[in-house]
Protein backbone atom coordinates (compact mmCIF):
# COMPACT_ATOMS: atom_id res chain seq x y z
CA UNK A 1 0.00 0.00 0.00
CA UNK A 2 2.71 2.18 1.20
CA UNK A 3 4.67 1.65 -2.21
CA UNK A 4 1.23 2.25 -3.91
CA UNK A 5 1.05 5.63 -2.46
CA UNK A 6 4.43 6.50 -2.96
CA UNK A 7 3.78 5.89 -7.05
CA UNK A 8 0.66 8.30 -6.93
CA UNK A 9 2.54 11.11 -5.10
CA UNK A 10 5.14 10.91 -7.77
CA UNK A 11 2.80 11.13 -10.39
CA UNK A 12 1.56 14.07 -8.50
CA UNK A 13 5.03 15.92 -8.15
CA UNK A 14 5.48 15.12 -11.48
CA UNK A 15 2.28 17.39 -12.79
CA UNK A 16 2.89 20.20 -10.56
CA UNK A 17 6.51 20.29 -12.23
CA UNK A 18 5.16 19.89 -15.65
CA UNK A 19 3.16 23.17 -15.33
CA UNK A 20 6.35 25.30 -15.95
CA UNK A 21 7.72 23.04 -18.93
CA UNK A 22 6.31 25.08 -21.09
CA UNK A 23 8.67 28.13 -20.09
CA UNK A 24 11.65 25.67 -19.38
CA UNK A 25 10.94 26.78 -16.07
CA UNK A 26 9.65 24.30 -13.20
CA UNK A 27 7.42 26.10 -10.43
CA UNK A 28 6.01 24.01 -6.76
CA UNK A 29 2.25 23.80 -6.31
CA UNK A 30 2.79 25.82 -3.17
CA UNK A 31 5.02 28.58 -5.47
CA UNK A 32 2.14 28.93 -7.73
CA UNK A 33 -0.63 28.73 -4.80
CA UNK A 34 1.85 31.80 -2.91
CA UNK A 35 1.61 33.87 -5.67
CA UNK A 36 6.16 33.43 -5.67
CA UNK A 37 5.73 31.87 -9.13
CA UNK A 38 3.26 34.86 -10.68
CA UNK A 39 5.79 37.15 -9.26
CA UNK A 40 8.79 35.69 -11.31
CA UNK A 41 6.79 35.08 -14.39
CA UNK A 42 5.90 39.24 -14.46
CA UNK A 43 9.63 40.11 -13.87
CA UNK A 44 10.45 37.93 -16.83
CA UNK A 45 7.85 38.85 -18.70
CA UNK A 46 8.72 42.76 -18.01
CA UNK A 47 12.68 42.04 -18.26
CA UNK A 48 11.93 40.52 -21.72
CA UNK A 49 9.64 43.53 -23.10
CA UNK A 50 12.28 46.05 -22.13
CA UNK A 51 14.85 44.13 -24.25
CA UNK A 52 13.08 44.58 -27.08
CA UNK A 53 13.30 47.87 -26.82
CA UNK A 54 16.81 48.11 -27.13
CA UNK A 55 17.99 49.08 -30.27
CA UNK A 56 14.55 49.11 -31.39
CA UNK A 57 13.40 51.94 -33.76
CA UNK A 58 10.23 52.19 -31.69
CA UNK A 59 8.98 55.44 -30.67
CA UNK A 60 8.37 53.97 -27.29
CA UNK A 61 11.69 53.83 -25.89
CA UNK A 62 12.72 53.00 -21.77
CA UNK A 63 12.22 56.71 -20.95
CA UNK A 64 8.61 57.42 -22.14
CA UNK A 65 7.37 53.68 -21.31
CA UNK A 66 4.68 53.42 -19.21
CA UNK A 67 4.47 51.14 -16.52
CA UNK A 68 0.39 49.57 -15.58
CA UNK A 69 0.81 48.82 -11.70
CA UNK A 70 -2.01 47.18 -9.40
CA UNK A 71 -4.44 49.00 -7.72
CA UNK A 72 -3.06 48.96 -3.98
CA UNK A 73 0.43 49.74 -5.69
CA UNK A 74 -0.46 52.94 -6.13
CA UNK A 75 -0.29 55.79 -4.43
CA UNK A 76 -3.49 57.10 -2.64
CA UNK A 77 -3.25 60.91 -3.95
CA UNK A 78 -2.78 59.34 -7.58
CA UNK A 79 -5.81 56.86 -6.85
CA UNK A 80 -7.70 59.78 -6.15
CA UNK A 81 -6.60 61.96 -8.84
CA UNK A 82 -7.81 58.21 -11.17
CA UNK A 83 -11.20 58.66 -9.81
CA UNK A 84 -11.56 62.08 -10.77
CA UNK A 85 -10.24 61.26 -14.65
CA UNK A 86 -12.99 59.11 -14.65
CA UNK A 87 -15.16 60.93 -12.38
CA UNK A 88 -14.12 64.00 -15.38
CA UNK A 89 -15.00 61.57 -18.50
CA UNK A 90 -18.21 61.28 -17.16
CA UNK A 91 -18.93 65.00 -17.51
CA UNK A 92 -17.70 64.99 -21.28
CA UNK A 93 -20.21 64.29 -24.13
CA UNK A 94 -21.50 61.46 -25.58
CA UNK A 95 -20.11 61.07 -28.71
CA UNK A 96 -22.64 58.80 -30.74
CA UNK A 97 -25.46 60.65 -32.76
CA UNK A 98 -29.24 59.34 -32.53
CA UNK A 99 -28.91 57.73 -29.53
CA UNK A 100 -31.22 59.25 -26.53
CA UNK A 101 -29.61 57.41 -23.09
CA UNK A 102 -26.21 57.78 -23.39
CA UNK A 103 -25.05 61.03 -21.80
CA UNK A 104 -21.02 61.09 -21.54
CA UNK A 105 -17.73 60.02 -22.96
CA UNK A 106 -17.69 57.49 -20.33
CA UNK A 107 -21.07 56.35 -22.11
CA UNK A 108 -19.80 56.27 -25.42
CA UNK A 109 -17.36 53.41 -24.27
CA UNK A 110 -20.36 51.40 -23.35
CA UNK A 111 -21.85 52.00 -26.74
CA UNK A 112 -18.64 50.64 -28.63
CA UNK A 113 -18.70 47.28 -26.49
CA UNK A 114 -22.33 46.65 -27.00
CA UNK A 115 -22.23 46.83 -30.19
CA UNK A 116 -19.32 44.54 -30.79
CA UNK A 117 -20.10 42.51 -27.76
CA UNK A 118 -21.29 39.34 -30.82
CA UNK A 119 -17.41 39.39 -31.97
CA UNK A 120 -15.13 39.91 -29.46
CA UNK A 121 -16.34 37.73 -27.10
CA UNK A 122 -15.01 33.64 -27.62
CA UNK A 123 -13.74 34.77 -30.88
CA UNK A 124 -10.00 35.52 -32.76
CA UNK A 125 -10.65 39.02 -31.41
CA UNK A 126 -11.25 38.61 -27.82
CA UNK A 127 -7.91 39.50 -26.47
CA UNK A 128 -6.55 42.30 -28.90
CA UNK A 129 -9.79 44.25 -29.19
CA UNK A 130 -9.61 44.73 -25.69
CA UNK A 131 -6.41 45.41 -25.56
CA UNK A 132 -6.97 48.26 -27.71
CA UNK A 133 -10.25 49.03 -25.90
CA UNK A 134 -8.82 49.47 -22.67
CA UNK A 135 -5.88 51.51 -23.83
CA UNK A 136 -7.87 53.80 -25.71
CA UNK A 137 -9.87 54.76 -22.41
CA UNK A 138 -6.85 55.22 -20.87
CA UNK A 139 -5.96 57.79 -23.30
CA UNK A 140 -9.21 59.60 -23.03
CA UNK A 141 -8.81 60.15 -19.23
CA UNK A 142 -5.22 61.57 -20.38
CA UNK A 143 -6.20 63.84 -22.85
CA UNK A 144 -9.45 64.62 -22.15
CA UNK A 145 -9.04 64.39 -18.26
CA UNK A 146 -5.40 65.39 -17.20
CA UNK A 147 -4.51 62.00 -15.70
CA UNK A 148 -0.64 61.75 -15.46
CA UNK A 149 -0.43 58.47 -12.71
CA UNK A 150 -0.30 54.84 -13.82
CA UNK A 151 -2.90 53.14 -15.38
CA UNK A 152 -4.42 50.58 -12.74
CA UNK A 153 -5.07 46.58 -13.12
CA UNK A 154 -7.03 44.51 -10.19
CA UNK A 155 -5.16 41.16 -9.47
CA UNK A 156 -8.44 39.48 -7.79
CA UNK A 157 -6.53 36.72 -6.15
CA UNK A 158 -5.01 39.23 -3.96
CA UNK A 159 -8.73 39.86 -2.46
CA UNK A 160 -9.75 36.07 -2.41
CA UNK A 161 -9.45 36.16 1.55
CA UNK A 162 -12.40 39.28 1.02
CA UNK A 163 -13.39 41.13 -1.72
CA UNK A 164 -15.27 43.88 0.52
CA UNK A 165 -12.24 44.65 2.28
CA UNK A 166 -10.14 45.22 -0.86
CA UNK A 167 -8.50 48.53 -1.41
CA UNK A 168 -10.27 48.53 -4.36
CA UNK A 169 -13.79 48.19 -2.73
CA UNK A 170 -13.56 49.66 0.97
CA UNK A 171 -15.67 52.39 0.36
CA UNK A 172 -12.65 54.91 1.20
CA UNK A 173 -11.86 58.06 -0.67
CA UNK A 174 -8.76 55.69 -2.11
CA UNK A 175 -11.16 53.25 -3.64
CA UNK A 176 -13.01 53.29 -6.59
CA UNK A 177 -16.38 52.79 -4.41
CA UNK A 178 -17.71 50.40 -1.91
CA UNK A 179 -20.05 47.15 -2.58
CA UNK A 180 -23.63 47.70 -2.48
CA UNK A 181 -26.38 47.96 0.12
CA UNK A 182 -27.20 44.68 1.34
CA UNK A 183 -30.61 42.98 -0.46
CA UNK A 184 -32.43 40.04 1.15
CA UNK A 185 -33.59 37.44 -1.36
CA UNK A 186 -34.56 34.10 -1.38
CA UNK A 187 -33.37 31.10 -3.52
CA UNK A 188 -30.94 31.99 -6.40
CA UNK A 189 -29.47 35.07 -7.97
CA UNK A 190 -28.00 37.99 -7.85
CA UNK A 191 -25.61 39.26 -10.39
CA UNK A 192 -27.93 41.89 -11.72
CA UNK A 193 -27.67 40.75 -15.41
CA UNK A 194 -25.26 37.94 -15.72
CA UNK A 195 -28.03 35.33 -17.13
CA UNK A 196 -28.01 38.09 -20.04
CA UNK A 197 -24.26 36.47 -20.90
CA UNK A 198 -22.43 34.65 -18.40
CA UNK A 199 -24.81 32.56 -17.67
CA UNK A 200 -26.72 31.44 -14.72
CA UNK A 201 -25.82 33.23 -11.45
CA UNK A 202 -24.67 30.39 -9.23
CA UNK A 203 -24.95 32.34 -6.00
CA UNK A 204 -25.69 35.83 -4.35
CA UNK A 205 -22.94 38.19 -3.54
CA UNK A 206 -23.11 40.04 -0.01
CA UNK A 207 -24.17 42.89 -1.66
CA UNK A 208 -26.54 43.42 -4.56
CA UNK A 209 -27.99 46.97 -4.01
CA UNK A 210 -27.12 50.55 -5.06
CA UNK A 211 -23.11 51.54 -3.70
CA UNK A 212 -23.26 53.33 -0.51
CA UNK A 213 -20.17 54.89 0.20
CA UNK A 214 -16.78 56.19 -1.45
CA UNK A 215 -16.55 57.16 -5.11
CA UNK A 216 -19.22 56.45 -7.55
CA UNK A 217 -21.87 56.66 -4.84
CA UNK A 218 -23.57 59.30 -7.12
CA UNK A 219 -23.11 58.03 -10.28
CA UNK A 220 -25.84 57.41 -12.64
CA UNK A 221 -26.17 54.61 -15.27
CA UNK A 222 -27.70 56.30 -18.11
CA UNK A 223 -28.72 53.23 -20.27
CA UNK A 224 -28.84 49.14 -20.69
CA UNK A 225 -29.71 46.73 -19.28
CA UNK A 226 -29.11 44.76 -22.42
CA UNK A 227 -32.59 42.51 -21.75
CA UNK A 228 -34.46 46.26 -22.40
CA UNK A 229 -36.19 46.79 -25.04
CA UNK A 230 -34.66 49.37 -26.74
CA UNK A 231 -30.70 49.18 -24.29
CA UNK A 232 -29.93 52.40 -25.30
CA UNK A 233 -32.82 54.02 -24.40
CA UNK A 234 -32.62 56.24 -21.29
CA UNK A 235 -32.78 54.43 -18.14
CA UNK A 236 -31.16 56.48 -15.50
CA UNK A 237 -30.46 54.37 -11.73
CA UNK A 238 -27.88 53.91 -9.05
CA UNK A 239 -24.73 51.73 -9.31
CA UNK A 240 -25.51 48.61 -8.06
CA UNK A 241 -22.91 45.92 -6.89
CA UNK A 242 -22.86 42.33 -5.35
CA UNK A 243 -19.62 41.44 -4.21
CA UNK A 244 -18.95 37.85 -4.20
CA UNK A 245 -15.74 36.92 -2.60
CA UNK A 246 -16.64 32.70 -3.16
CA UNK A 247 -17.01 33.79 -6.75
CA UNK A 248 -13.18 35.51 -6.26
CA UNK A 249 -11.64 32.66 -4.50
CA UNK A 250 -13.11 29.69 -6.40
CA UNK A 251 -12.86 31.11 -10.32
CA UNK A 252 -9.79 34.18 -10.17
CA UNK A 253 -7.65 33.20 -7.45
CA UNK A 254 -3.84 33.46 -8.11
CA UNK A 255 -3.14 30.28 -8.40
CA UNK A 256 -6.02 30.04 -11.50
CA UNK A 257 -4.38 32.79 -13.05
CA UNK A 258 -0.81 31.34 -12.87
CA UNK A 259 -1.73 28.08 -14.00
CA UNK A 260 -3.98 29.76 -16.64
CA UNK A 261 -0.62 31.28 -18.11
CA UNK A 262 1.37 27.98 -17.72
CA UNK A 263 -1.42 26.01 -19.45
CA UNK A 264 -1.43 27.98 -22.59
CA UNK A 265 0.64 26.17 -25.17
CA UNK A 266 -0.66 28.33 -27.75
CA UNK A 267 -2.92 31.42 -28.30
CA UNK A 268 -5.91 29.42 -28.96
CA UNK A 269 -5.67 27.23 -26.06
CA UNK A 270 -4.48 30.19 -23.84
CA UNK A 271 -7.57 32.07 -25.16
CA UNK A 272 -10.16 29.23 -24.27
CA UNK A 273 -8.25 28.83 -20.89
CA UNK A 274 -9.55 32.36 -19.89
CA UNK A 275 -12.46 32.43 -20.78
CA UNK A 276 -13.37 28.80 -19.63
CA UNK A 277 -14.64 28.56 -23.94
CA UNK A 278 -16.45 24.76 -23.53
CA UNK A 279 -15.83 24.08 -26.90
CA UNK A 280 -12.48 23.09 -25.77
CA UNK A 281 -12.38 20.22 -23.87
CA UNK A 282 -9.40 21.30 -21.50
CA UNK A 283 -10.56 24.86 -20.95
CA UNK A 284 -13.88 23.14 -19.31
CA UNK A 285 -12.26 22.41 -15.90
CA UNK A 286 -12.05 25.79 -15.40
CA UNK A 287 -15.98 26.76 -15.55
CA UNK A 288 -16.38 30.42 -16.05
CA UNK A 289 -12.51 30.86 -15.83
CA UNK A 290 -10.72 34.38 -14.43
CA UNK A 291 -12.83 36.02 -17.14
CA UNK A 292 -16.21 35.52 -16.30
CA UNK A 293 -14.83 34.85 -12.38
CA UNK A 294 -13.10 38.75 -12.07
CA UNK A 295 -16.66 39.92 -13.44
CA UNK A 296 -18.93 38.16 -11.80
CA UNK A 297 -17.03 39.13 -8.56
CA UNK A 298 -18.19 42.47 -9.00
CA UNK A 299 -21.70 41.31 -10.35
CA UNK A 300 -24.18 43.79 -9.77
CA UNK A 301 -25.65 46.39 -12.41
CA UNK A 302 -24.19 47.29 -15.11
CA UNK A 303 -21.04 45.21 -14.00
CA UNK A 304 -23.25 41.80 -14.36
CA UNK A 305 -24.53 42.76 -18.10
CA UNK A 306 -22.44 40.93 -20.75
CA UNK A 307 -23.60 43.95 -23.10
CA UNK A 308 -22.76 46.65 -21.01
CA UNK A 309 -20.66 45.96 -18.17
CA UNK A 310 -17.83 49.07 -19.16
CA UNK A 311 -20.59 51.24 -17.62
CA UNK A 312 -19.51 49.71 -14.06
CA UNK A 313 -15.95 51.98 -13.41
CA UNK A 314 -13.99 48.65 -12.15
CA UNK A 315 -14.51 46.93 -15.77
CA UNK A 316 -11.34 48.71 -16.77
CA UNK A 317 -8.91 47.67 -13.65
CA UNK A 318 -10.97 43.61 -14.22
CA UNK A 319 -9.77 44.12 -18.05
CA UNK A 320 -6.34 45.16 -16.97
CA UNK A 321 -5.95 42.05 -15.16
CA UNK A 322 -7.22 40.01 -18.29
CA UNK A 323 -4.50 42.11 -20.38
CA UNK A 324 -1.66 41.69 -17.81
CA UNK A 325 -2.12 37.84 -18.17
CA UNK A 326 -1.59 38.58 -22.22
CA UNK A 327 1.19 40.41 -21.92
CA UNK A 328 2.56 37.92 -19.30
CA UNK A 329 1.90 34.69 -21.84
CA UNK A 330 3.06 36.93 -24.65
CA UNK A 331 6.66 38.24 -23.31
CA UNK A 332 7.10 34.54 -21.91
CA UNK A 333 7.84 33.03 -25.15
CA UNK A 334 7.62 35.90 -27.72
CA UNK A 335 9.13 34.75 -30.58
CA UNK A 336 6.49 31.81 -30.60
CA UNK A 337 3.52 34.33 -29.79
CA UNK A 338 2.59 36.40 -32.34
CA UNK A 339 -0.39 34.67 -33.54
CA UNK A 340 -4.04 34.70 -33.98
CA UNK A 341 -6.73 31.64 -33.86
CA UNK A 342 -10.50 31.40 -33.69
CA UNK A 343 -13.41 32.93 -36.40
CA UNK A 344 -14.78 36.20 -36.37
CA UNK A 345 -18.02 35.65 -34.37
CA UNK A 346 -18.90 34.57 -30.81
CA UNK A 347 -18.59 30.49 -30.27
CA UNK A 348 -18.71 31.09 -34.20
CA UNK A 349 -22.11 31.78 -34.27
CA UNK A 350 -23.49 32.18 -36.96
CA UNK A 351 -20.34 30.27 -38.77
CA UNK A 352 -17.85 32.76 -39.85
CA UNK A 353 -14.52 33.03 -40.80
CA UNK A 354 -11.03 32.61 -39.24
CA UNK A 355 -9.76 35.98 -37.76
CA UNK A 356 -6.31 37.04 -39.14
CA UNK A 357 -4.13 39.42 -38.21
CA UNK A 358 -4.27 41.65 -41.16
CA UNK A 359 -7.93 42.19 -40.21
CA UNK A 360 -9.00 45.88 -39.50
CA UNK A 361 -10.15 46.64 -36.02
CA UNK A 362 -12.47 50.26 -35.78
CA UNK A 363 -13.78 51.25 -33.09
CA UNK A 364 -14.50 54.96 -34.53
CA UNK A 365 -15.99 57.02 -33.35
CA UNK A 366 -14.89 56.30 -30.13
CA UNK A 367 -11.26 55.70 -31.25
CA UNK A 368 -9.13 54.48 -34.29
CA UNK A 369 -8.37 51.93 -36.85
CA UNK A 370 -5.40 49.76 -36.75
CA UNK A 371 -4.98 46.16 -38.67
CA UNK A 372 -4.52 43.56 -35.66
CA UNK A 373 -0.82 42.71 -35.94
CA UNK A 374 -0.24 46.11 -34.73
CA UNK A 375 -1.80 45.58 -31.53
CA UNK A 376 0.58 42.47 -30.72
CA UNK A 377 3.16 44.28 -29.31
CA UNK A 378 2.43 47.03 -26.20
CA UNK A 379 6.07 48.42 -26.75
CA UNK A 380 5.69 48.46 -30.35
CA UNK A 381 4.78 52.03 -30.43
CA UNK A 382 2.00 51.80 -32.79
CA UNK A 383 -0.09 52.49 -31.05
CA UNK A 384 0.87 51.27 -27.88
CA UNK A 385 3.94 52.04 -25.33
CA UNK A 386 3.00 50.27 -22.32
CA UNK A 387 4.54 47.47 -20.06
CA UNK A 388 3.11 45.42 -16.51
CA UNK A 389 4.76 46.07 -13.48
Amino acid sequence: MMAFVKRLLSFALLAVSFQGLVLGQTYSQDDIISGKALQQMSKTAYDNALKRLEGSNSTCTKDSVHVRKEWRNIPGPERISFVKAVECLMEKPNIYPNVTGPKSMFDSFGVLHYHLTPYVHNSAYFLLFHRLYIWTYEQKLRDMCGYTGSFPYWEWGLDAGGVEKSPLFDGSETSMGSNGAKVNRTGPGGGGGFGGGFGGFPGAGSGGGCVTTGPFVNYTVNFGPNTARDPLAPNPRCLKRDLNTAMCATYASIKNTTETILEGSDIETFQANIQGDFRYPKARKWSMAVHGGGHFTIAGDPGGDFYFSPLEPVFYLHHGQIDRMYFLWQNLDWANRQTMAGTITMMNQPPSRNGTLDDILDISPVGGSFNFRQLLDTVGGSPFCFVYE
